[in-house]
């Protein structure tokens, strides 16, 4: 022990004062209620407490001769015993940046900690202390094991690369540089204290180390609700995805207050969002968060001898209520999270008994009407996005100020809709989906002319997923544009491919979903998509259902009336026998009437159906609008809608779905041998 252990005054103040400033801005804004800001939160005040007890120390070897060499020892040993925490507590925010702090790598985590633990136990535990750091001829003096300390410290630093290089696939690229710089730092005072004993800049390097780590933290306004000041939609599926992430279960409260339009149309959006805020005032009492829960004391009032609750004691509510973390997601949707059955039970009572009871609001006395749907099988879930995603379909589902439990059939119902929008995204980005092609029978000719695009989906989960089934769920989620122009492009590649073959298709039928219908940007594209071919526009005919005009007539007229005039042909799809399903042909650019299979089936049934049928054919006809029967399946039926004389017949009967290959290889078959009797050899499959 030949060496004198000595500190400067001058690196921990500057280390101290930045690092209260930095923990004063941290500590100012509400944090997203993850491991990462925890251990953030963990690792800052260990490096604020061990600048502290560095001044202290550089104090105690200063006046070593005239303090108590009991308190000397204690000081000195807290310091160093802060500074083997600090990189092991580093270690933990790697890996909770990496989301793996699962039970399961529990044994990985200790042997993480054995080099902390040895020099733990070196420093504290007399006479081994005295190799560490001891007290003679009047100073302290560095032990043979003081090397420790630097041992450790690039350990940890070199093991945090290592880690972050070998599963680099966790880490953004933003956190892999703050792990890689933060380690660098380490190293680095611990060179400089090796060269310069007296420099001791590991607390400035700490405290650059926080700055790099407190930078590549999400910024906490993005996590926050700026009209009620609840956390938001994005911090509930990064809270989620940690609880998915360490095995942890959870329970889920969602909510809707239903109300809050009407009060908006009645008093105004002033007082409509200042109900939205005393509801999430309420909910936030619920959460441990302590500057949360402080809301409560600036709108008492509101809350006195509501239910179980007493009356002007917030803070007696404050105990009584269970922890949770609260969310607003959007508009009039909340949200609660807690990961005890108990808590999730005591919160939904407390919600009844509140909702039960008016609001008092700028005088104003207001009944509102709560929505539930309570989730507490939430093991399937993979992240947090599937929550939400679950949510957007129950919550629509749930009647008006009813409470519905989520069973874990409808949950595995709902996960499977889940899993379909993801294969789905991931068929659309391959182009995986698969096009086949139904003939339409032309009455008049007895020849096949004409196709219909139909989209169909198979996955090796699911197997053949209906369109009735998929489509939807590409509509809910903003899919459906792209399987629209998917569809298209091979709709123009099918037309391209029948006129080098030579066979004549004088119009291809493609599927249009109201919402790419009422786009500004659909006839562009469709343009661009068409030309591209080299297809003529009069070939493609875009089908819309019928339905699309009840809702949104306005918005896709302006389209209609564009793409009519650039040549393209439509098709009203889905078309009944109801006396106002044909009166907006006479103002709409409608070319074909496609009658619905549930038309079909009524005619056939019913003689006065029959006659509105053949009606409905005639009145067609003469407006110069040409008519399809869909649905022909049985020789009976292909008969006597024949005698009908529509001009175009499609259904199994005449002709099934095929790929391209196999489309024009049926209707160059059937072409050559008029008159050909329809329902003989109706299918041909070739492998495209």
């Amino acid at each position: 022990m030949d060496q004198a252990l000595t500190l400067s005054y001058i690196y921990p103040i500057c280390a101290m004062v930045f690092l209260l400033i930095l923990m004063l801005h941290f500590f100012s804004k509400r944090q997203l209620p993850v491991m990462r800001n925890r251990f953030f939160t963990a690792a800052i005040l260990i490096a604020c407490t061990s600048a502290i007890f560095e001044f202290f120390s550089a104090m105690v070897l200063r006046y070593s001769a005239d303090v108590p060499q009991v308190l000397s020892y204690i000081v000195l040993i807290l310091f160093y015993l802060l500074r083997l925490s600090f990189p092991a507590m580093m270690v933990f925010y790697v890996l909770s940046v990496s989301k793996n702090l699962k039970i399961r790598n529990l044994w990985g985590i200790f042997l993480l900690m054995i080099p902390t633990a040895v020099g733990t136990c070196i420093i504290l535990f007399t006479p081994i202390t005295n190799h560490f750091f001891a007290f003679q001829d009047g100073a302290f003096r560095c032990g043979i094991f003081f090397p420790v300390l630097h041992v450790v410290t690039t350990l940890y630093a070199v093991s945090c690369v290592i880690y972050a290089a070998v599963r680099k696939e966790l880490f953004t690229n933003s956190t892999f540089w703050t792990v890689a710089g933060f380690s660098l730092l380490g190293v680095v005072s611990v060179v400089l204290e090796i060269a310069w004993p007296g420099n001791n800049v590991a607390g400035v390097a700490i405290a650059a180390s926080m700055l790099i780590v407190y930078l590549s933290l999400p910024k906490p306004e993005s996590m926050i609700d700026h009209l009620t000041g609840l956390l938001n939609l994005d911090a509930m599926m990064a809270y989620t995805d940690e609880l998915i992430e360490r095995e942890k279960r959870f329970y889920v409260l969602v909510m809707k207050v239903e109300n809050v339009r009407r009060i908006n149309s009645i008093f105004g959006y002033t007082i409509g969002s200042l109900t939205l805020r005393n509801v999430a005032d309420y909910l936030s009492t619920f959460s441990p968060d302590l500057r949360e829960r402080s809301r409560l004391r600036r709108h008492s009032a509101d809350y006195e001898g509501k239910g179980n609750i007493p009356a002007a004691d917030a803070r007696l509510m404050e105990k009584t209520l269970p922890p949770a973390w609260a969310f607003r997601m959007m508009s009039n949707q909340f949200a609660v999270v807690s990961t005890s059955e108990s808590t999730h039970e005591q919160i939904l009572s407390f919600l009844h008994e509140r909702f039960d009871e008016p609001w008092h609001i700028r005088g104003l006395e207001l009944n509102l009407m709560l929505t539930v749907a309570e989730m507490k099988e939430t093991g399937s879930f993979a992240s947090g996005s599937d929550l939400y995603k679950v949510v957007e379909i129950v919550l629509p589902a749930v009647p008006k100020g009813d409470t519905v439990t989520v069973s874990e059939r409808e949950l595995s119902r709902i996960e499977r809709d889940v899993g379909l929008e993801k294969a789905l995204e991931k068929a659309i980005a391959g182009e995986e989906l698969q096009v086949r092609f139904q003939p339409v029978f032309n009455v008049n000719t007895g020849k096949y002319t004409k196709a219909e695009a139909l989209v169909r989906f198979s996955h090796e989960e699911y197997g053949d997923v209906p369109p009735t089934e998929f489509i939807p769920i590409g509509e809910k989620r903003g899919l459906v544009a792209q399987i629209d122009e998917f569809v298209l492009k091979k709709a123009c590649e099918f037309l391209k491919k029948a006129k080098e073959e030579g066979t004549e298709i004088e119009q291809v039928s493609v599927n249009l979903s109201m919402t790419v219908m009422a786009s500004s940007a659909f006839p562009r594209k469709a343009c661009a998509i068409v030309d591209e071919f080299g297809i003529e526009h009069r070939k493609i005919v875009f089908e819309i259902p019928e339905a699309a005009l009840l809702t949104s007539i306005l918005l896709i007229l302006e389209n209609l009336t564009q793409l009519a005039s650039l040549g393209f042909s439509f098709a009203l799809d889905n078309v009944g026998l109801g006396p106002g399903d044909l009166g907006r042909l006479a103002v709409l650019p409608f070319s074909i009437v496609k009658l619905d299979r549930s038309v079909l089936e009524e005619a056939e049934s019913s003689p006065r159906s029959r006659i509105l049928f053949e009606n409905t054919i005639d009145v067609l006809r003469k407006m110069e609008i040409r008519s399809v029967v869909v649905g022909a399946e049985t020789a009976t039926q292909a008969d006597w809608v024949a005698k009908c004389s529509p001009d175009d017949i499609q259904g199994f009967y005449y002709a099934r779905p095929m790929d391209a290959k196999g489309c024009l290889a049926f209707i160059q078959k059937n072409n050559a041998q008029t008159p050909k009797k329809p329902g003989r050899d109706n299918f041909i499959v070739v492998t495209e």
